[in-house]
């Protein structure tokens, strides 16, 4: 009994590691632009620095609404994948593309929408102006991004991790060199500053949409699929199965990334230096966050794939060795956090009170990643057996009811200040990390009662 659960605990680390380490990669390669833009940016003083904070924040909440929607597809994709309905893959995927399309049109307006709010919040009218005009240059990019994820989710539900990697790697550096281009205004380019972050960005994402494209379309291995016949038409039924299932996922992505940027902007009502602190601690909260991530959604591939095998208690296994994984990850990475806050708050830039207030929110942030990396893997579980509707709607309560009350009161309200929002959203998430946990077991148990963990 003992020799077959150390089997089977082996055989799912395995697994989760063969799928999960090039997506961790590719996070750490998607993460890395923003780090680099941070590093770059920083040089430039709070003010420019600020402006990357509160634009980053509002880009980052809108696109991860219309990315939750497309991630409908990749639990889709698995479940075909392991039930054999090859064709069905590729139908679905270009169905996806018709709903990138729409979901790329409406970001684009809503970037162009900022300005009043940042004007009625009363962030510093020079902040603002630069902050506005990073979210219009980045616009231009979305597009492409959107089609990139398309394909992303795809060869995540096959388990076809390799390519993404590979492509976000080269996306990486040309990225990085567009940007400090025009952040610096190097070989000959404008020197834009912040906005010039945008710019590289923008350029970056049709990179990377251009290049798994290509891959796509030409290597053989997809000719099952059947994405070398003519495009099919808009399907109403199928967007809305995918509009069904991605809803939820968006609604839920939005409410978690909507409370980081209403935290980001009350750190802009406190000052441009803890706007800059802010930025500092959560670029490199968002970086060291990409390992249990990559494993989080590795979690939901191997679920939704023994789900469409039709083996209910493999997908239950596998899903609580995911988030035990990930937390133990997490936990580790949270102890290095805490001991080493000054150093890493020092590589981001030289302002001694930036260096403080960073400082002191990295140290909050050690919490904070024991709950996001625990809770990401429990949603992506969740996501793997299609239960998306009531994780929205948990997530909603613990992220406003919890996370924004709870930052408020302590920020704002008693007077803690940047140190008593961020403990606002550390709870929130550990609280998250909880109910998503019991969430998965529950309804893994209502797929398979008469099983027990690691049977």
């Amino acid at each position: 009994m003992v020799s077959g659960l150390t089997e089977n605990l082996r055989t799912d680390l395995l697994q989760l590691f063969r799928v999960g380490w090039p997506l961790i990669l590719n996070n750490v390669f998607s993460i890395g632009v923003n780090v680099a833009d941070t590093l770059m940016v920083g040089r430039l003083g709070a003010t420019q620095l600020a402006a990357l904070s509160i634009g980053s924040s509002i880009w980052i909440s809108v696109f991860l609404a219309g990315l939750g929607i497309l991630m409908a597809l990749g639990p889709t994709v698995s479940h075909h994948y392991g039930a054999n309905r090859l064709r069905q893959i590729g139908y679905d995927t270009q169905q996806a593309a018709w709903l990138a399309m729409v979901i790329a049109l409406i970001v684009i307006g809503v970037l162009h929408c900022a300005s009043p709010l940042l004007r009625w919040l009363g962030i510093d009218r020079e902040v603002s102006a630069l902050a506005v005009q990073y979210l219009h240059v980045l616009s231009f990019g979305v597009p492409g991004l959107y089609f990139y994820h398309v394909l992303r989710q795809m060869n995540e539900g096959i388990g076809r991790t390799v390519p993404i990697m590979v492509v976000t790697g080269v996306a990486l550096v040309l990225n990085v060199l567009f940007s400090f281009c025009f952040v610096f205004g190097a070989l000959s380019a404008p020197r834009l500053g912040v906005v010039g972050s945008a710019v590289g960005s923008s350029l970056g994402f049709w990179c990377m949409f251009v290049m798994i494209a290509g891959y796509v379309g030409f290597h053989p291995f997809y000719a099952r699929f059947g994405f070398q016949r003519k495009s099919a038409a808009p399907d109403l039924v199928a967007l809305r199965r995918l509009l069904g299932l991605g809803g939820p996922i968006g609604l839920s992505l939005l409410m978690q990334a909507g409370l980081f940027t209403a935290l980001a902007l009350l750190m802009g009502m406190l000052g441009s230096n803890y706007a800059a602190g802010h930025q500092i601690a959560l670029n490199y909260a968002g970086l060291v966050f990409m390992l249990p991530l990559g494993l989080a959604f590795a979690t939901a591939v191997l679920v939704g794939q023994a789900l469409g095998r039709g083996e209910p208690t493999v997908a239950r296994r596998v899903g609580f060795v995911g988030i035990s994984t990930c937390l133990v990850i997490a936990s580790g990475i949270a102890v290095l956090t805490f001991c080493n806050a000054h150093t890493i708050a020092r590589w981001y830039t030289q302002d001694l009170l930036v260096i403080a207030i960073a400082t002191s929110l990295l140290a909050v942030s050690a919490v904070l990643q024991m709950g996001d990396g625990t809770q990401s893997a429990a949603a992506g579980a969740l996501r793997g057996l299609k239960d998306t509707r009531v994780p929205m709607l948990l997530n909603g309560l613990i992220y406003w009811g919890v996370g924004f009350v709870a930052a408020y009161l302590l920020g704002i309200t008693f007077g803690f200040g940047a140190r008593g929002i961020w403990c606002g959203l550390a709870l929130a998430l550990c609280v998250a990390a909880v109910t998503l946990t019991l969430r998965f077991r529950y309804v893994i148990g209502q797929l398979c009662p008469e099983s027990r963990i690691g049977a």
